[in-house]
């Protein structure tokens, strides 16, 4: 059943799809600097609509898991071992392997500095290289800005608990009224770049309102397409990112649903896209620091995902199918729930 489930749906495909243009988007990014980067950058908004699907697919999956299993300590520990058995050794590679590779200070200073309770307490770390030396001469001094999306993952399965045990998660108006908030905010803090992030947030309550109201829904690929190319002509406008929270949820959901063998059966020999995500950062920051700048967009995207999968692999093999093994352990041996089969 798990297996025929999985055929059901598009969803692997998405998933590393949207982690390997994440990948590209970065490698421009990192390349010139975000100061650099022209606002209206097709390298970043399609990083950025890769993103904004990704939340969409969490969001569309995550209520489905409560749902089917509404119980609160099940639920976190399907989430904890979905995301944190693979980040710690993602984490460890990151600080222990490639920090010294890439600090500018003596070894003996940035293990201490490592190793201080300041530096382990704080997840900034995790972005901000400064104060370990890390990556210094690279025209961006982020050690893995990626994992910024982790927490803000986390506050919205908390919410996902919150509504369901409130019994308000199926209740239209509550979802509604959220997504209506969200974008208040988001208003609010429009010309802030690091504030109006909160957008994405908007996706991943959008695609559960979608997933709880409107999961038997259709939809047609024929406007998917008309919505994709309406978001590339528009974006060279602002108008784009008020679009893309109509058309990056449909086109998602409808590639999602296609009745493509080949992409039904992607995720067989494993889902790739968490490791690619987590990993690909601090490898592309030692390409920088190591190969420079000047490499063609498609040869530095190239070798990124060249060094990268293996890590991915491994990942999946080795940490990530092993720690979903366990979603049943203390709680029986039904099933998995979920009727989509992801493994959310």
């Amino acid at each position: 059943m798990e297996t025929s489930r999985r055929h059901a749906n598009n969803f692997d495909f998405l998933r590393l799809s949207a982690a390997l243009v994440i990948i590209i988007s970065h490698a421009y990014a990192l390349q010139i600097g975000y100061g650099a980067i022209p606002g209206n950058s097709p390298a970043v908004l399609v990083g950025q609509a890769a993103l904004a699907g990704l939340f969409v697919i969490s969001g569309y999956l995550i209520p489905q898991s409560w749902m089917t299993q509404p119980d609160v300590k099940r639920f976190f520990w399907k989430r904890s071992l979905r995301v944190f058995p693979a980040l710690v050794p993602a984490l460890i590679f990151t600080f222990l392997l490639v920090g010294p590779l890439a600090t500018t200070l003596p070894l003996v200073d940035y293990f201490m500095t490592l190793l201080s309770p300041f530096t382990l307490a704080s997840f900034g770390s995790v972005w901000n290289g400064s104060a370990l030396g890390l990556f210094q001469s690279n025209p961006v001094t982020f050690v893995n800005a990626s994992l910024w999306t982790i927490p803000v993952e986390f506050v919205m399965y908390i919410l996902v608990a919150l509504l369901g045990v409130a019994g308000l998660l199926r209740r239209k108006d509550v979802l509604l009224a959220l997504i209506a908030a969200d974008f208040a905010i988001w208003m609010a803090v429009y010309w802030d770049p690091g504030l109006a992030k909160v957008r994405f947030t908007l996706y991943f309550l959008i695609g559960a309102y979608l997933a709880v109201h409107h999961r038997g829904r259709r939809y047609d690929p024929a406007t998917a397409g008309v919505l994709a190319v309406a978001l590339v002509a528009a974006s060279p406008t602002p108008f784009a990112l008020f679009l893309a929270l109509v058309a990056v949820p449909y086109i998602v959901l409808a590639v999602a649903h296609l009745g493509v063998p080949a992409l039904n059966r992607f995720g067989n020999r494993g889902d790739f896209s968490y490791g690619v995500y987590i990993y690909a950062y601090p490898i592309q920051q030692m390409i920088v620091l190591y190969l420079g700048t000047s490499m063609p967009l498609w040869l530095f995207s190239g070798l990124s995902v060249l060094l990268t999968f293996p890590l991915a692999y491994a990942s999946w093999h080795l940490v990530e199918k092993k720690a979903l093994a366990l979603k049943q352990m203390g709680f029986g041996e039904e099933a998995s729930p979920l009727t989509t089969g992801q493994n959310p």
